[in-house]
C-alpha cells in the first residue's frame, strides 16, 4: 500500500487539480502498431483481483491563500495548517485508503476491477475476438512493464494485463473528494514479448463529497462514481490498444475465413 500512496501521491493528485480534463489519454498510437494489435485473435485477459481504492488529498489547505485576510496570527495558523498537513499527508492517505477499502468490502459492493475487465472481455469479443478472463492477486509495474508474479500464461493466447487504481482524490484538505480512475495495459504475444502498452485516465466532478466522512458513508454513492469513471474509459483503452476501427477490420477478416 505503501508503494501505491507513493505513486499515487506524485501523480494522481496532480490530474485532479481544478481546470483538469474529463478523460486523459496518450498521444495516438502508431498506425503499424494498431495493425500489430489487430492481428491478436485470441486473448487472455490478466487483471489485480482486488480493489485497491485509494483515498487522497495534496495537503494543505485552500485558505492558505486567505491568510492575510486575518491578519499576522491568521496568517501563522493557515500556515502551521499548510505544513503540518503536508507532513502527515501519507499516513493519513494509507489509513483512509484502508478505512474505505474495508467499508466497501463489508457494503457487499462488487468488485470494480471485475466489472471493468467483464466491460473490456465484452467489448474485445465484439471485435471478434476469442477472450478468456483471469484474476491475479496483483499486477506490479517492473521495469516499466506490466508484471504478475507466478503467472502461467495459457498455451495459445496472448497476453493482455490490466492494471486498474481507483481513487477518491482532492488537491487539499478542504477541498471536495471527486473520483479519478487509471487504467493501465500491456498486451504481450504467446511468448510474453510486450507488443504495445498504453495507460489511460478518467476523472469526473460528481459525485464530489466535500469532506472525507461523508464519502466514508455512503460507500454505494462512492462505488458508483467509480464505476461510471471505468465505464467511461473503457472505449479509450480499447481504441488506445486496438485503434478506432479495430473491431469492423478484425470483423471482415474473421468472416473471410
Amino acid at each position: 500500500m505503501k508503494t501505491l500512496v507513493s505513486l499515487l501521491s506524485a501523480a494522481a493528485v496532480l490530474l485532479l487539480l481544478p481546470g483538469c480534463a474529463a478523460t486523459h489519454a496518450p498521444d495516438a498510437a502508431p498506425q503499424v502498431r494498431h495493425d500489430l494489435t489487430r492481428s491478436v485473435t485470441k486473448i487472455e485477459l490478466v487483471y489485480n483481483d482486488e480493489d485497491r481504492l485509494t483515498v487522497m488529498d495534496g495537503g494543505g489547505s485552500a485558505i492558505v491563500g486567505w491568510a492575510g485576510v486575518f491578519g499576522p496570527v491568521g496568517t501563522l495558523v493557515a500556515l502551521g495548517v499548510e505544513v503540518g498537513t503536508r507532513v502527515t499527508r501519507e499516513d493519513r492517505i494509507e489509513r483512509r485508503s484502508g478505512e474505505f477499502t474495508t467499508a466497501v468490502k463489508k457494503s457487499g459492493a462488487a468488485s470494480l476491477n471485475r466489472h471493468f475487465a467483464e466491460l473490456l472481455a465484452a467489448r474485445l469479443r465484439a471485435g471478434g475476438r476469442e477472450v478468456r478472463i483471469t484474476p491475479v492477486p496483483r499486477v506490479d509495474r517492473l521495469l516499466d512493464v506490466l508484471q504478475v508474479p507466478d503467472f502461467q500464461p495459457t498455451p495459445g493466447y496472448s497476453t493482455l494485463v490490466v492494471r486498474v487504481t481507483t481513487t477518491y482524490g482532492a488537491p487539499d484538505i478542504t477541498s471536495s473528494y471527486k473520483p479519478f480512475v487509471a487504467i493501465e495495459q500491456s498486451l504481450k504475444n504467446e511468448q510474453q514479448a510486450v507488443l504495445f502498452q498504453t495507460t489511460h485516465t478518467s476523472d469526473l466532478e460528481e459525485p464530489a463529497f466535500l469532506a472525507y466522512d461523508g464519502l466514508l458513508q455512503d460507500t454505494a454513492k462512492a462505488q458508483d462514481g467509480l464505476r461510471r469513471g471505468l465505464s467511461q474509459i473503457l472505449q479509450p483503452a480499447y481504441a488506445g490498444m486496438f485503434g478506432q476501427d479495430a473491431s469492423s477490420q478484425l470483423a471482415a477478416r474473421t468472416e473471410a475465413r
